[in-house]
């Protein structure tokens, strides 16, 4: 039989994830469908159709008589292993178990053993028992190490162990997914690696965690390590997230460890300047902010012509807090049309919405290329400023529409004009076919703002006859039952108590 197909979740999973988590089952592998007869192929065909179909009582109904009939079959293992899969997906958890161990009793030589006392660790997950599903999990590493499903178990034991906060039992698993071999997926194997990558980092070991990519990554591995090292710091699932308040307050110097090995691991002085600017980066994903912001600056000094770096820089100081310092460095851009861009940009994470529309208006006669990009922009500042009749006036002029037209409907809207967003969106449907459907669902809601709760109803019915194979349907249904207690179908007909 082929690896359950149950996806293995590494540490950052939720322990809530873990106790819902299904065991997945898995058609029997196609050499060992080539071992059965022709009757007991049409008898397991009957009982595979059944699963796909998940009506699981019909489909143990017919694997118990593949057994009845066939008990020494190559597919005898399988048909019991998919007899307790189905009691366990009809939510018998515990009589589940018993079948699965009917499996490692009967046929403790099979595959499908292995993956038997493995969903025999779902199940106590799912009753709640995580150490007892620990120990499970463990027999199936014990004999079943490097098969797919050993490699799941190693996945779910190393969640238990990290959330019952035994590291010393979690480590060591750890350490054969990210380096042992075994079946499992290439994305087991990445996730794997970057796990224990933090995991040193925040053990303070750097030169362990270069050890680990060297001996899984061979090209570039001192760039990977500082990629990899600034992901840990700032990226999802990042240190922060796993580690708690604990790794959040270890940052800095986690930081500067890593910052400083790769510097005196840099040797290549053709590498150098390139190495100097991930240094950087990471102390500006550690919260090394006095450093990070001195390097930068150092950096810059050394090529002042480099507008990538400047552009980073500058974004780095905003993320600081500092958007009077990165509109001194944008000023030095050769590339003004960014440099005017991002300053606008800058006034709006102040909340300065004037100084915003006042850059923003300059830059159309700066850059009349551009006329488009910027209308659109200035739109979004004087909606965002309530100043809605400009904003009218610089969508229209954006040459975005149907986007432009939406806004448009949203300022008026905004200003209680609701006739006129209604007929607004009425020209959307009537030029802009892709987006009718969405634009008939707005329109819904402007009918119920003027209070035309009837109106409203009708217009959201259609969506759900019209548009029945877009997301507005759904939305749309959604509203009638949510907001006006009506029932209908996605397509539109009502039921029988709306009639």
């Amino acid at each position: 039989m082929r690896a359950l197909a149950t996806a293995g979740r590494l540490l950052g999973a939720s322990f809530l994830l873990l106790l819902s988590m299904p065991a997945a089952s898995a058609k029997l592998a196609p050499e060992r469908w080539g071992l059965l007869s022709e009757e007991e192929r049409h008898q397991m065909t009957r009982a595979e159709r059944y699963v796909d179909q998940k009506n699981y009582k019909s489909a143990l109904a017919e694997y118990e008589l593949f057994l009845q009939l066939h008990g020494k079959s190559e597919g005898a293992s399988y048909a019991q292993f998919m007899f307790a899969e189905c009691t366990r997906r009809l939510g018998k958890v515990n009589t589940a178990i018993d079948e699965f161990r009917n499996v490692i009793d009967y046929f403790p030589d099979s595959t499908d053993a292995g993956a038997a006392q493995y969903s025999i660790g779902v199940c106590l997950v799912q009753g709640g028992d995580a150490e007892k599903a620990a120990v499970a999990f463990e027999k199936v590493i014990e004999k079943w190490p490097k098969e797919d499903f050993g490699a799941l178990a190693r996945d779910e034991v190393c969640t238990i162990y990290w959330r019952l906060g035994q590291t010393e039992k979690w480590l060591p698993h750890m350490e054969y997914l990210a380096t042992g071999d075994y079946k499992g997926t290439t994305q087991q194997r990445n996730l794997a690696q970057r796990r224990l990558f933090m995991h040193r980092l925040v053990s303070n070991q750097p030169a362990e965690a270069y050890a680990l990519i060297v001996s899984t990554r061979k090209k570039d591995p001192l760039f990977t390590f500082a990629d990899w090292s600034a992901e840990a710091l700032r990226g999802r699932n990042a240190i922060a997230d796993v580690y708690g308040e604990k790794g959040k307050k270890a940052l800095p110097s986690i930081a500067a460890s890593a910052a400083s090995f790769i510097e005196k691991q840099t040797t290549d002085a053709a590498q150098k300047p390139e190495m100097e600017l991930r240094a950087v980066r990471i102390l500006a994903a550690g919260g090394v902010n006095d450093q990070a912001t001195t390097r930068y600056a150092s950096l810059l000094k050394r090529t002042p012509e480099n507008d990538s770096l400047r552009a980073e820089y500058a974004a780095y100081l905003r993320t600081t807090g500092k958007q009077e310092d990165a509109r001194l460095v944008y000023r030095e851009m050769k590339d003004t049309y960014v440099a005017d861009r991002e300053t606008v940009e800058s006034y709006r994470e102040e909340n300065n919405l004037k100084r915003a529309i006042e850059a923003c208006t300059a830059m159309l006669a700066k850059h009349p290329d551009k006329v488009g990009d910027i209308q659109w922009r200035l739109g979004e500042l004087l909606q965002q400023a309530g100043k809605y009749q400009e904003a009218i006036a610089s969508f229209q002029q954006s040459q975005r529409d149907p986007l432009a037209l939406f806004r448009v409907a949203d300022c008026q809207a905004s200003m209680k004009q609701h006739d006129a967003a209604i007929q607004t969106l009425a020209g959307v449907m009537n030029f802009f076919a892709s987006s009718a459907g969405e634009a008939q669902y707005k329109i819904a809601g402007y009918q119920a703002a003027k209070g035309d709760k009837d109106a409203a109803i009708r217009t959201l019915k259609n969506v759900c006859k019209v548009y029945l194979n877009t997301p507005w349907a759904g939305r749309a249904h959604q509203d009638l039952s949510l907001k006006y207690g009506i029932e209908v179908t996605l397509g539109g007909a009502a039921k029988k108590e709306d009639s």
